[in-house]
């Protein structure tokens, strides 16, 4: 096994991405392209917590004979982002089309898919109540029910009293071939979906109401940050991407490494004086 180099969504819920390093018997994973958290296969040949690395000295992994490979693995990586490999893809359904609406789960295209993962969206973990969505502000500013609930209930609308959930084979132009999964109806197997047929972030944007769309924009711009280190967005997407994190100048700092293009360098550049000003108050 060469050393491999990818990225990954983390899900579900969303979380964003990692980088990930891997060579014989090592592993490492960053959020951020900073600090690097080193783990190694055990006997059972699972990966267990080793240590940090980071380039500039202050991690905890110690560099010895055994340790070299994956140090060296990190010191020779090639340019942030990685593009991402998990293009193996479990769409959540809309009860009407059977197109996909949410995205719930991916994994690595060598991987079997899971035939057992719920068929049921999150806006956010349980017990996180962050996210705050500008069309649900009353009057007197106060949410009287957590955000991230009125979206889960809105998405699982769209889906249906009985959800379905399928895994998409994406092709590197965007295309997705439907696989097989129990309790799914034999005419949506091996079907071909186009581009378009995918929603280009997270959650499908085109909804039957103002509200639900404006609630689905809120949850993509509460995201915006993450969202900014996904490759192929279209420039239109990535420049309303940027603008809304531009308002989240402390998580887009976090991942000022992790962004494979930039639209609006200036506005960008404000947002991380910013973040610099703020943490040095």
């Amino acid at each position: 096994m060469s050393t491999q180099y990818y990225g990954l969504r983390r899900l579900s819920p969303y979380q964003g991405t990692v980088q990930v390093v891997e060579c014989p018997g090592f592993r490492a994973m960053s959020a951020d392209g900073l600090r690097w958290r080193v783990q190694f296969l055990n006997q059972r040949s699972r990966f267990s917590s080793y240590g940090v690395w980071r380039a500039d000295g202050h991690g905890s992994l110690i560099e010895t004979e055994r340790t070299q490979p994956i140090i060296a693995a990190l010191r020779e990586r090639p340019p942030l982002p990685f593009a991402l490999a998990d293009w193996l893809e479990l769409w959540l359904l809309d009860a009407l089309d059977r197109l996909p609406l949410a995205l719930l789960a991916t994994t690595l295209p060598e991987r079997t898919p899971s035939q057992t993962t719920v068929a049921q969206w999150r806006t956010a973990l349980e017990g996180d109540d962050s996210f705050r969505a500008r069309c649900l502000g009353g009057d007197d500013g106060v949410s009287h029910m957590p955000h991230c609930s009125v979206l889960d209930r809105c998405v699982q609308r769209a889906a249906g009293s009985r959800s379905l959930a399928q895994w998409f084979r994406r092709g590197s132009d965007g295309s997705g071939e439907g696989l097989d999964r129990a309790g799914l109806d034999p005419a949506l197997i091996g079907r071909r979906l186009p581009p378009p047929a995918f929603p280009e972030l997270l959650l499908r944007r085109d909804w039957r109401n103002d509200q639900e769309r404006d609630l689905v924009r809120d949850y993509h711009e509460w995201h915006a940050c993450n969202l900014l280190t996904h490759r192929n967005l279209a420039r239109a997407t990535r420049a309303e991407l940027e603008r809304a994190a531009c308002r989240q100048a402390g998580n887009l700092f976090r991942v000022r490494n992790l962004l494979p293009e930039v639209v609006d360098s200036e506005i960008l550049q404000v947002a991380m004086v910013e973040a610099l000003i703020r943490q040095s108050a």
